[in-house]
Order: structure tokens, then sequence, then C-alpha cells
């Protein structure tokens, strides 16, 4: 308010005070000027709040050591799928999406699959990444009963 009140809402002449606003010019010349000194870690952006990259996670974790080792966009997008026929197989059933998780974790700086999905870009990584794990333990599975049904005689054959 100190700050609003040095500015020129008033003029001095002499002795007399010409008051150019109301006192609600000087309310929201006060917000506004309280808006602009907020730090920026307690602002918003796009309606999300601004944290700083020395926020703790966890043991000796900081966000900068997360971001700093996660996969780029790029890197998720045009992640090269793996030789195997069998993982790309599993990967192709995947969603654009979830594929994205999937490579997110594959990388080594990434530990859980709440930062796969939170490096992905998921609204709610801890459900997603969860959601992704269940689906590629499920496919998974299928792969190694397909596997084994292949390497099993027919009947009939020799």
């Amino acid at each position: 308010m100190s700050t609003a009140l040095m500015g020129d809402w008033a003029e001095h002449r002499g002795t007399e005070v010409y008051v150019h606003g109301s006192i609600a010019d000087l309310r929201a010349q006060a917000r506004t000027i309280h808006q602009q000194l907020r730090p920026l870690w307690r602002r918003r952006a796009g309606g999300s709040r601004v944290v700083l990259l020395d926020t703790p996670l966890g043991h000796e974790v900081t966000l900068y050591d997360l971001v700093a080792g996660s996969p780029t966009p790029p890197e998720l997008a045009l992640g090269a799928l793996p030789d195997d026929p069998r993982l790309t197989a599993v990967l192709n059933a995947l969603t654009p999406a979830e594929r994205r998780v999937a490579l997110a974790w594959a990388h080594p700086a990434v530990a859980t699959w709440a930062e796969a999905a939170l490096a992905a870009g998921a609204a709610d990584p801890v459900k997603a990444g969860e959601r992704v794990r269940r689906k590629l333990k499920r496919l998974g599975q299928q792969q190694v009963v397909r596997a084994q049904a292949a390497r099993l005689p027919r009947d009939g054959a020799q």
C-alpha cells in the first residue's frame, strides 16, 4: 500500500491536495503492485503453481535433479523402438500417451512410474504411471504365453 501511496494518485500544491482518482483506483493500484512484488514461486502460470528448482523431492533429491535427467519431449516422441519384435509388439499395443510413459520409464534418470508419467506430461502422473505399469505387465504376460505356445509341438505334427 505504501508503494501505491507514493504514486501519482494525488498532487500536492502548497498546502492543498488535489486527488486525481478515487479510493477504488488507489486500491486497484495497490493490488497490482502487490501482484507484481509477489515472488515468482508464489505465482501461478496457466493455472499451475510455479515451483523452484531447489524444491526438495526426497532424501537429497531436488526438482532440478529430476528435470535435468528427464528425457526431452523429442526423445519421448521420437524414441527409437527396440530391435526385439516382442517389445515392439507390446509398445505398438499402447496408445501414444502410454508409449511416452513407457519410453520415459526406460530412461536411466527416471526411478518411478509416477516420474515417468510426469516426464511424459500426464495430467495425473500417479494414476497414469500405475495404469501404464499394469498394462505393460499384462501385455508382457501375453507375450510370454504366446512364446510358450509357439514352442510347444502341435498336435499331429512330428
